[in-house]
């Protein structure tokens, strides 16, 4: 089977085709997924993305779902994993519905209002939700680390360990040095625009960190079917009809626990006939 991955970072399989915009993972190709996938039309039997479409607008994410629909074959599977937003203001309604003398209250309600909002309007790498992160990791609050857990990966983002001169060197790729080129460029830019006014006008976030827009599976299910995909169905993370796709370790981790919580995933087969 021919199967893509596209926006995958460095969470990929083998015997997939990963492509991403950058990755300091050789395995990954690099492209600009903006501006089309690199693959003839009906040429894959899976397309397969998570956690992706959230960092574009709604119109470019469905522009990654027509070209995801172009490469397929007839009968091809297309997967998508995306946050869960239904399930987030669910959660906040609840919090926000507590007693009052609820001891968890407050800190449950600081943790929910940073997962609906933070990655939407974050200025600065990691934001609110990776000092929160932080705190409760270095806490004893047990019911707390283990309910942030719930909500999000099944480890917890931690600030990254210290890189050495020669891990440094070891990770130089000419991906890397041009990302860098880039990174550079945009620092001479926002030393040009005074210091009071950068907020304002700039987000010091890595790139594809933030969200751009954010989705329930009805409105996931909306989009599938403006890219072209009619019978859409959900799915868990360990479920789906792509053969052997839990072998790929993609949306479960190899204790079988959900590699992303909070997450939605939709499938659907492109039409036989069009």
């Amino acid at each position: 089977m021919k199967k893509l991955n596209f926006g995958c970072g460095d969470k990929i399989a083998e015997g997939w085709t990963n492509i991403d915009f950058h990755s300091a993972n050789s395995d990954v190709k690099r492209v600009n997924l903006l501006t089309g996938f690199p693959y003839p039309d009906n040429y894959f039997d899976v397309v397969y993305s998570s956690h992706v479409l959230e960092h574009f607008t709604k119109s470019q994410a469905l522009y990654l779902l027509k070209e995801s629909f172009r490469v397929l074959k007839p009968n091809g599977i297309l997967r998508i994993a995306v946050p869960d937003l239904e399930s987030s203001c669910q959660e906040y309604l609840r919090i926000l519905n507590l007693p009052e003398d609820d001891q968890n209250k407050s800190a449950l309600y600081e943790w929910i209002i940073i997962e609906l909002l933070d990655q939407l309007v974050r200025l600065r790498t990691r934001g609110e939700m990776g000092d929160f992160l932080e705190k409760t990791q270095n806490s004893d609050n047990k019911f707390l680390k283990e309910y942030v857990q719930s909500r999000t990966e099944t480890h917890y983002i931690s600030p990254p360990a210290p890189s050495t001169f020669f891990t440094k060197i070891q990770k130089i790729t000419p991906q890397l040095i041009s990302t860098k080129f880039v990174y550079w460029y945009l620092v001479i830019i926002k030393k040009l625009i005074p210091k009071n006014l950068r907020s304002l006008v700039l987000v010091e976030t890595a790139i594809g960190e933030r969200h751009q827009w954010m989705y329930d599976q009805y409105g996931l299910t909306i989009l599938f079917k403006k890219a072209g995909f009619n019978e859409c169905r959900s799915s868990n993370f360990n479920e789906s009809a792509i053969p052997e796709f839990n072998d790929s370790y993609l949306d479960s981790n190899y204790d079988g626990t959900s590699y992303k919580g909070n997450s939605i995933y939709i499938e659907a087969n492109k039409p036989i006939l069009q």
